[in-house]
């Protein structure tokens, strides 16, 4: 191993913090911070092993301390070895944010400015990237925009119905998130040479959104100046008139933050069931006459089903439909529902591929002979950081 390749992925969430290391395009290891029974437990996986460790903070704010002693634990590299490169994905509004880049002095004020417009999402980058700082003082960070694969939109996929002055001034507009996923996915799509012109990717997972891709481009997709924006997802409201935002916000006696904590946490499969965000438990719920979850589940995918009907719009016709992500990769029912609604645009599922397809290593079609392609591909955005942050530093040094 040369110690100059290692690339350390940095993807930070509410719920868990996932890191990787990367060797040039090979894979080293993949560590992933989550709470288990109020306790953080740190899960390593590494040559086809897995290992588990426990600590008693509290919150996941500082995890990134136990990266390096993790990895030499498990040997997955030497005392000698270092880190070389973090990549850590960004999510955060404004066009300054839309494109890759080095982290410095003026990238973390920039990010405190913005921090007020999407505290969830801003707040816990710059508290990761100020623990990295402390752990990693000499290695560059790039961040990675998460926004970046949706900057080729056209602007009428890219503005509100507002006042353009006002707009641009103080950038406001549909910037679109999970281009790094998308990115992976139509990346795998052009190295197996099946990328059509005019597709549609559904990342299906506790966020969701989905996106028109023309000729490898992205022209539009669901997630708008926030995540929150589009389609319902597992704790996020999706798309909320904003009247009915503010008869929330007085009824409840809501801040502003305290009212878009509600849309992201407390929306969603989670608010219309009463009971889980979860779909392997909403189904269960359902089979046990649970009209709640029910409900649930039918309006995350009438909503999905609604938005692959948008994108086709946009696209002026669909020639591939691709399902990526936690329930895209794994659920057979969840996609087999979506499947029945969209007989009118030419997809029409193979039943038994559909029901044998779970998080599959590779790109499987759950097309009849007669159907467009419907592609189950797995995301990895994991790799995708990797491949950017050090495409960008070869970049910057060459």
């Amino acid at each position: 191993m040369a110690v100059e390749s290692l690339t350390l992925v940095v993807n930070p969430g509410s719920a868990s913090h996932k890191y990787a290391v990367f060797a040039g395009e090979y894979e080293w290891a993949r560590i992933h911070f989550e709470f288990v029974d109020g306790r953080i437990v740190g899960t390593i996986e590494h040559a086809g092993e897995q290992q588990s460790e426990t600590y008693d903070d509290t919150d996941l704010s500082a995890v990134a301390h136990y990266i390096l002693p993790l990895l030499r634990q498990y040997r997955v590299i030497g005392d000698d070895d270092k880190v070389a490169t973090i990549g850590i994905r960004l999510v955060a509004p404004g066009s300054r944010f839309a494109k890759d880049q080095l982290v410095n002095n003026q990238t973390k004020t920039a990010l405190q400015a913005v921090q007020q417009r999407a505290p969830l999402h801003v707040t816990t980058a710059l508290s990761e990237l100020d623990h990295l700082k402390t752990y990693f003082p000499d290695v560059p960070i790039v961040a990675i925009s998460d926004s970046a694969f949706h900057a080729s939109k056209p602007p009428w996929a890219s503005y509100y119905g507002i006042d353009i002055e006002l707009a641009e001034k103080f950038d406001i507009k549909r910037y679109g998130y999970q281009g790094i996923s998308v990115g992976s996915v139509v990346r795998s799509l052009e190295n197996h040479n099946v990328l059509l012109p005019r597709t549609i990717v559904c990342h299906l997972g506790s966020g969701s959104s989905v996106t028109a891709v023309s000729s490898g481009e992205s022209v539009d997709t669901t997630m708008g100046y926030s995540p929150l924006e589009g389609v319902m997802m597992a704790s996020r409201s999706g798309t909320i008139d904003v009247s009915a935002a503010l008869a929330i916000k007085r009824e409840l006696q809501l801040t502003d933050d305290g009212l878009e904590q509600y849309l992201n946490k407390k929306g969603g499969l989670s608010g219309v069931s009463g009971s889980s965000d979860d779909i392997r438990q909403l189904l269960v719920s359902e089979s046990q006459g649970d009209e709640r979850a029910q409900l649930a589940l039918k309006l995350f995918v009438y909503r999905i089903q609604q938005a692959i009907g948008q994108m086709t719009a946009s696209l002026g016709g669909a020639d591939c439909l691709v399902f990526t992500a936690t329930i895209g990769e794994r659920s057979n029912i969840i996609r087999g529902r979506i499947f029945d609604g969209l007989g009118y645009l030419g997809f029409e599922c193979d039943t038994a591929i559909n029901d044998q397809t779970f998080e599959p290593a590779e790109m499987v079609n759950l097309g009849i002979p007669s159907s467009k392609p419907i592609l189950v591909v797995p995301t990895d955005e994991a790799a995708e950081i990797a491949r950017r942050a050090e495409q960008y530093m070869q970049k910057l040094t060459s």
